[in-house]
């Protein structure tokens, strides 16, 4: 799976190339003073981050997690 960049730890992000504990913790400063993540491209926002990491990186991290498909064995709602 890929690294949901507005819920990961440090730990999780430390699994993406190029990203040590120092430069995972920069990632969740930053998180918390934008709120959260709108563009993977904010990450070059970070010191150490340029665009030939970010071109690593980018492939491996999603902003949010994906949305869950709605439960169609159910059926219709009773009324």
């Amino acid at each position: 799976g890929r690294v949901v960049l507005n819920a990961a730890t440090v730990q999780e992000l430390t699994l993406l190339p190029g990203i040590g504990i120092k430069r995972a913790e920069a990632i969740l400063t930053l998180r918390t003073r934008l709120g959260r993540f709108r563009r993977v491209e904010s990450l070059l926002r970070v010191r150490g981050i340029g665009k030939k990491s970010l071109s690593k990186i980018a492939p491996l991290v999603v902003l949010d997690p994906p949305l869950a498909p709605p439960d169609t064995n159910s059926g219709p709602a009773p009324p």
